[in-house]
C-alpha cells in the first residue's frame, strides 16, 4: 500500500510503537521506505535507469520533510524511554538539521541525475549515505555503528 507521511498520520504511527525511538511503528515506517528507495537508486545507478533515482530521490526528500514531526511528534508524549546518545532536545535540533540537508542533498542527487552521468550520480549518492545517513546514525544511535 501507499504510505503517507503527514503530522497527523505521524503520531498515530508513532503512538503504535515500542519503548525507544527505533522502536516506533513511525521510525520502522520511515527508514524501511528511505531504505527501500536507497535500495532502488542504487540499483537504478547499476543499470542506468536515472528516472528511478529521480523518482526515488524525490521519495526520499518528501519523506524527510515529516521526519522530525515524526520522529518528535511534541513535548507531551514519545520522549520518555528513547535511547538518544545525547538528550532529546539537542537530538531534536540535530535532527532538524539533518532532515532539512536530506531535503536537499536528494533534491541535488535527483538534479545531477538528469545529467545522466552514472559515476557523478554515484558519488553524489555515497556522499548522502556517508555524510548524511551514517553520521545521522552515528550521532544519534546508541546501537550505531552495527556490531
Amino acid at each position: 500500500g501507499v504510505l503517507t507521511f503527514s503530522a497527523e498520520s505521524s503520531k498515530v504511527y508513532a503512538k503504535a510503537g515500542g519503548d525507544t525511538m527505533h522502536d516506533t511503528m513511525a521510525t520502522k515506517y520511515a527508514m524501511k521506505a528511505v531504505g527501500s528507495s536507497m535500495s532502488k537508486i542504487l540499483d537504478g545507478l547499476l543499470t542506468g535507469d536515472f528516472d528511478v533515482v529521480i523518482k526515488e530521490s524525490d521519495k526520499i526528500s518528501r519523506i524527510s520533510t515529516s521526519m522530525v514531526n515524526m520522529f518528535f511528534p511534541d513535548d507531551s508524549w514519545g520522549l520518555v524511554g528513547r535511547k538518544f546518545k545525547m538528550d532529546d532536545n539537542t537530538m531534536k535540533a540535530e535532527y532538524e538539521k539533518y532532515a532539512k540537508d536530506m531535503a536537499a542533498a536528494t533534491k541535488n542527487l535527483a538534479d545531477t541525475a538528469k545529467d545522466g552521468d552514472s559515476v557523478e550520480t554515484y558519488e553524489v549518492f555515497d556522499s548522502l549515505l556517508r555524510n548524511l545517513c551514517f553520521e545521522c546514525h552515528k550521532a544519534s544511535r546508541v546501537d550505531w555503528p552495527a556490531k
